[in-house]
């Protein structure tokens, strides 16, 4: 047997052991669990930078969010979460051309998203879990080369911190999910990528 088989079957053999340790001794989560939070979310990439351009510069900044979730649990480990947000983002710009005064100004703007994940529950002890998620979904909202209706995918993970004996369901949820934006467009899709940080209650 040759060294690389040798650790394969050995982290095989430490996933096997591990996983029933980490659910070992841990109740069975409530089939269906409700979730509210809110955060901050941070632009990735060219589309939420400074525009230079000859007349009409601006830059996308994104900031605060709102969002629910419905998330069905299969198990201790596997669960499917419907999740509704609402990204708030803002819109600076000058505008200087020959002849024209001079003149700036700030716009807003939204994002709204339905989009439906799949969730694993890697290590779930006492008081603490720890998942990650990821699915795909539809957006709408106005901004730069977004416009009506496009799609979006997720990745992320977060802790779920349980924080009443009485109430087993109540935890504070703290994560943070990549999203990624597609306009489809018949000469080249528009992507754009953000980072949302969350913090919330699951009950």
């Amino acid at each position: 047997m040759t060294f690389k088989k040798r650790q394969a079957r050995l982290a095989l053999a430490l996933v096997l052991f591990i996983l029933p340790l980490a659910l070992l001794g841990t109740s069975q989560p409530r089939r269906l669990t409700f979730g509210v939070y809110g955060g901050w979310s941070q632009g990735l990439g060219y589309e939420f930078g400074w525009h230079s351009r000859p007349s009409r510069s601006d830059d996308y900044t994104l900031d605060a969010h709102l969002g629910a979730y419905i998330q069905y649990n299969l198990s201790a480990v596997f669960s499917i979460q419907a999740n509704m947000n609402y990204q708030h983002g803002t819109n600076p710009w000058t505008f200087t051309y020959p002849g024209w005064p001079y003149d700036e100004g700030t716009d807003m703007f939204s994002i709204v998203s339905a989009n439906l994940n799949g969730v694993i529950t890697l290590w779930r002890l006492k008081r603490i879990s720890f998942y990650f998620l990821g699915g795909g979904g539809i957006n709408r909202g106005e901004w730069e080369a977004f416009w009506g209706t496009y799609f979006n995918l997720t990745a992320g993970a977060g802790v779920k911190v349980y924080i009443s004996s009485s109430h087993p369901n109540l935890a504070l949820n703290i994560g943070g999910i990549v999203v990624h934006l597609i306009e489809p467009d018949k000469y080249g899709d528009d992507t754009a990528q953000y980072l949302r940080f969350l913090i919330g209650i699951e009950f």
